[in-house]
């Protein structure tokens, strides 16, 4: 029975791997060989057609796209973002971003500032940022003046319906003042400010000072004084800030800046308002770069100054103006005093103070004027001023020169009471002068090594220390008058100084003394010979400073001058072998150079061996120009350019500057404290 059961199943077994194979070597068309019946369509007559009669030829039939012609780029950007959602824990604060976006801002890396809100913020992690970033960011722009970068977070914060705030205002009013190209800026402030009367926004102080400091930046100096009037017209309290800057305003104007500023400060101090330190810089500010116009705007100016007097009856005023070395004369006889609102009346006699005010007492005589100050602030005796200072209270106008005169910076700086009387006039608003006062007098003084000692004097009795950049100008200062050993001998006054303050002050960094880039940039003014500029170049490599394209520009200067080739050659090597980016003017002083020597030759003033040397230099100039990167010079840098990408890694410097990046979470300093009951007695 078992045996039969065996072969049952060898025979279903082998009957079904036959089926298996037949089944498996069955001949079957391919599916591309396969013949597809078309479908046929009826109509109402029984008519029987192949295909639809609706359709025309094959163009209509449906075609399975292939999956790449799905895919688009814009559907792949959505299943991402709508993927790949941020985690909560990916997310930081507003604070955490505004003090990430501040390390970069202090390092002037304004591209990775402006990423992190423009990729962080509104792509990576999705946090929909406040007015406080945008004002950061602003401000960061408006500082640097990338005007047309700050106007687009400006649209943007519109854009995302942010609270745009005054400080926003304030920042775009300085993002125009700061503009590398004025008429752009002054176009961007005029609108900016129709846009806010447009829509009613009421300005406050600070946007009305931000606004004086745009147009008057820009050139716009009587919508600036417009802006004054408006501020007087709302009675809003003019304080000095304002007149600061309105002083700033001032300086735009090259021709007549110096009157206006005068005018400001006499404006000022009838609205009796205290100047700071900041005011008097910026009038030195003024005296070096502004003039005081024509014959009759200081006429006009001086006119102004008498009306605005604390005067009502003047029997004999009579204002001549004179050649120079004359007096410009006031009638004094019989010339009564009588103080307007903001100084008491007082008479030759009786002097009675009042707090907090300013009370003088002027005698008249025919021959002087004796001033007697009284005031809480100031010290109960000042020395009477014997050179005019149009910036004092009580002015002695019989000391005032003929101004129409005035064409120096000395002339103009003795028109405020020189040095000893301008830092006489600080003490009288107790206003104690900084590094920057005596910086921006130094150019103000003559030039003479014994004016320059003085001013060094000055400095040490107000207890002021100097720094670098104010060595600096006085070595340009002996340099531009060719006094090229007084000018080297402030290398060993800086290293005596630095000396000095290392054991003084061992650990103070702020008052620490060293030469920098800028010191041998100064000092290559003095490098007449082939032999001091080595020894100049070679000390920067010892101080381990590279070389720029300005000390060079300097050096090839001094060479040029003297008709030195070999001083020419040996620059335009060093300009090659430290690879350095040139610029026009270094390409302006060989080409002027080239001919100048030519000029020489035609002449036939030039020697056998200075002619040969100028065919080699010709020579060598062709190649040269070959070797050395000029594309960069002929193609113009943009400003904005260095703000549209990363802040490039530093040569000199192997330690980088490290952004830190904010803590997800704190560690708290938990301390246990134990309990100490109080016993009161």
């Amino acid at each position: 029975m078992a045996f039969r059961c065996t072969k049952l199943l060898k025979i279903i077994r082998s009957t079904s791997v036959f089926r298996h194979n037949l089944i498996a070597t069955s001949i079957s068309l391919p599916e591309e060989i396969k013949v597809v019946k078309p479908k046929q369509y009826k109509t109402e007559d029984n008519l029987i057609f192949l295909g639809d009669p609706d359709n025309f030829g094959s163009l209509s039939r449906t075609i399975k796209p292939s999956p790449e012609q799905l895919e688009d780029e814009g559907d792949i950007q959505e299943e991402r973002f709508l993927q790949n959602k941020p985690l909560p824990s990916q997310k930081l604060t507003i604070k955490q971003y505004a003090d990430l976006i501040k390390q970069f801002v202090k390092q002037k890396r304004i591209k990775e500032a402006m990423d992190v809100l423009e990729v962080r913020m509104l792509k990576e992690d999705r946090v929909k940022p406040v007015s406080y970033i945008f004002n950061i960011l602003i401000g960061a722009c408006a500082d640097v003046g990338y005007t047309k970068k700050a106007f687009r977070l400006y649209n943007d914060m519109k854009r995302r319906a942010v609270n745009v705030t005054g400080d926003t205002y304030t920042c775009l009013f300085n993002a125009c003042a700061n503009s590398p190209w004025p008429q752009d800026g002054l176009k961007n402030a005029k609108h900016l400010r129709a846009l806010m009367i447009e829509k009613g926004i009421e300005p406050n102080l600070t946007n009305y000072n931000a606004m004086i400091k745009a147009f008057g930046w820009c050139g716009d100096l009587p919508t600036a004084f417009q802006i004054v009037d408006e501020m007087m017209q709302k009675k809003i309290q003019i304080r000095v800030h304002t007149f600061n800057h309105l002083l700033h305003a001032c300086i735009s104007d090259k021709n007549n800046g110096f009157r206006h500023a005068l005018l400001v400060w006499r404006k000022m101090l009838k609205m009796r308002e205290k100047p700071n330190i900041y005011t008097f810089n910026l009038m030195l500010k003024c005296v070096k770069d502004c003039n005081l116009g024509s014959k009759g705007d200081i006429v006009e100016m001086i006119n102004t100054i008498l009306a605005a007097m604390p005067q009502v009856k003047t029997n004999n005023v009579q204002l001549e103006f004179m050649q120079k070395n004359e007096i410009l004369n006031i009638g004094c006889q019989e010339k009564t005093l009588m103080q307007s609102d903001a100084v008491p009346i007082v008479n030759s006699e009786i002097i009675t103070p009042k707090k907090d005010e300013i009370t003088s007492a002027v005698i008249d005589t025919e021959d002087n004027v004796t001033t007697h100050p009284v005031n809480k602030m100031v010290k109960a005796k000042l020395n009477n001023r014997m050179v005019p200072n149009l910036l004092s209270r009580v002015l002695n106008m019989n000391k005032v020169t003929g101004l129409q005169e005035v064409h120096t910076v000395q002339d103009k700086f003795a028109i405020i009471g020189g040095q000893e009387d301008f830092l006489k006039e600080m003490e009288v608003y107790s206003v104690k002068p900084n590094v920057k006062t005596f910086t921006q007098m130094l150019p103000l003084l003559d030039n003479t090594t014994e004016a320059e000692n003085k001013l060094l004097e000055a400095m040490k009795s107000s207890d002021i220390k100097a720094d670098i950049d104010f060595y600096n100008m006085l070595i340009k200062k002996r340099c531009l008058r060719l006094d090229y050993d007084a000018a080297i001998y402030v290398k060993q006054i800086i290293k005596n100084e630095s000396e000095f303050r290392k054991k003084r002050y061992p650990q103070s960094k702020k008052l620490k003394l060293n030469v920098n880039i800028m010191t041998y940039g100064v000092l290559a003014m003095s490098c007449k010979t082939r032999e001091s500029a080595m020894e100049l170049l070679n000390e920067m490599n010892e101080k381990k400073l590279k070389v720029n394209i300005e000390i060079l520009g300097t050096l090839l200067r001094q060479g040029t001058a003297n008709s030195e080739i070999g001083y020419v050659l040996y620059i335009m090597n060093v300009a090659k072998k430290e690879n350095v980016v040139l610029n026009e003017i270094f390409l302006k002083h060989l080409e002027a150079f080239n001919d100048k020597c030519r000029e020489r030759i035609n002449k036939e003033q030039a020697t056998t061996g200075f002619v040969k040397a100028f065919e080699n230099l010709s020579k060598y100039y062709t190649s040269w120009l070959k070797d050395v990167n000029i594309q960069k010079v002929l193609q113009p840098d943009h400003p904005w350019q260095q703000f549209r990408q990363n802040y490039p890694d530093t040569f000199q410097r192997d330690n980088r500057v490290a952004i830190s990046q904010p803590k997800k979470f704190y560690k708290r300093n938990r301390k246990y404290i134990p309990y100490v009951p109080k016993i009161v007695n």
